[in-house]
């Protein structure tokens, strides 16, 4: 059992130590710095250079828009009308937008 706590310099050097071993940044005056944005991942530019541009992958909308004539119906938006038009029924729909 401890009879007095270790002076705060050693607890000081032994989080330093700990921050070196375990990869985190020392920071003991707290000052605000990049670390938290340096760890976020990358967005923008980099990410669609990573990933490519999405537009190689035909949607159905795109499909709408090509065949006309098909007169083709999204499953999916057909769901999500319907499921509107259920929550209007029990009042829990959108509120109405107001007039001015």
């Amino acid at each position: 059992m401890l009879k007095r706590l270790p002076a705060q310099a050693r607890l000081n050097e032994v989080k330093k130590l700990s921050a070196s071993i375990f990869g985190h940044t020392w920071n003991p005056s707290c000052a605000r710095n990049g670390a938290k944005v340096l760890r976020a991942p990358l967005k923008g530019p980099e990410v669609v250079k990573y990933y490519g541009e999405n537009s190689a992958m035909p949607t159905f909308k795109d499909f709408k828009q090509w065949f006309p004539e098909l007169n083709l119906v999204d499953p999916k938006e057909q769901y999500r009308l319907k499921m509107v038009a259920d929550r209007k029924k029990r009042n829990k729909g959108a509120p109405k937008k107001k007039k001015s």
